[in-house]
């Protein structure tokens, strides 16, 4: 049976809401790009609670007067699980709520993982559905891994889309502080050296702008990289071709 497998649980691709063929690499980021605009309404509803959580119950560590933005960059991986979590759901019909979506960090054994030797991995959006939806552990989940990766387009294309990633999120902070240098009155005697020396409204405007560009885009990152994944899969397991009987036989079994 053509299935994917999440947290033991068994679900069925016929239900799968994209059209099922093998795709290059490039195609299957745009697919990922695609999912989101088509689900960001709910996505993004859970998506900004999700940072407003975050950003309460570690509101209180803002005060040690460090840049404490850097806590929520090495965080992104706890970030992805919630998005990929809602984007496994989405993609076979279901719309999973906020604390629904939450549960997606219940295994912790997972995240100190992906919080530790694993925060560096420059293809972490294709290699987290292996460790998230299909459960694997140890040895099983590195010759997984070495299955998928191997020979794969796929694979490398996830460790560009991180690189890419990154320069854009630098892009959009350097933007971000360049737009705010902009509304200052041409009249205004104000120089900018001097607001960069002032720490604390530093750490405080830095937070902000990176909470801003990880919700933009960490969703498009996640979901690239679960398209890549998918693709993937297509390939190695031939799924267009047996969703393609299965049409036929039910067709078949109708008349």
């Amino acid at each position: 049976m053509l299935t994917l497998l999440e947290w033991g649980v068994i679900v069925e691709l016929d239900r799968i809401q994209v059209v099922i063929r093998p795709r290059t690499a490039w195609e299957s980021i745009d697919l990922g790009f695609s999912m989101v605009r088509h689900w960001w309404k709910p996505l993004y509803k859970i998506w900004f609670l999700f940072l407003l959580f975050i950003l309460i119950i570690t509101s209180p560590l803002l005060y040690w007067g460090e840049p404490f933005w850097l806590g929520y960059w090495w965080l992104k991986p706890l970030y992805d699980r919630v998005i990929l979590y809602f984007f496994s759901h989405a993609l076979f019909g279901e719309q999973p709520g906020f604390w629904q979506s939450l549960s997606s960090l219940r295994k912790t054994g997972l995240l100190m993982g992906l919080l530790s030797w694993r925060r560096f991995d420059l293809a972490r959006s294709f290699n987290l559905p292996v460790w998230q939806l299909e459960g694997s552990r140890g040895k099983i989940a590195s010759n997984r891994l070495k299955l998928l990766q191997k020979n794969s387009s796929d694979y490398d294309k996830a460790t560009w889309l991180t690189i890419i990633c990154i320069h854009f999120e630098w892009l959009l902070m350097f933007s971000f502080w360049g737009l705010l240098y902009m509304f200052i009155p041409a009249n205004y005697n104000l120089d900018l050296f001097i607001i960069l020396n002032n720490k604390s409204w530093v750490d405080f405007l830095s937070l902000i702008a990176y909470l801003f560009v990880i919700a933009i885009i960490e969703p498009l990152y996640v979901a690239a990289g679960f398209a890549l994944y998918l693709n993937r899969r297509t390939h190695l397991e031939a799924w267009d071709i047996e969703l393609a009987f299965r049409r036929i036989a039910e067709k078949l079994n109708s008349k």
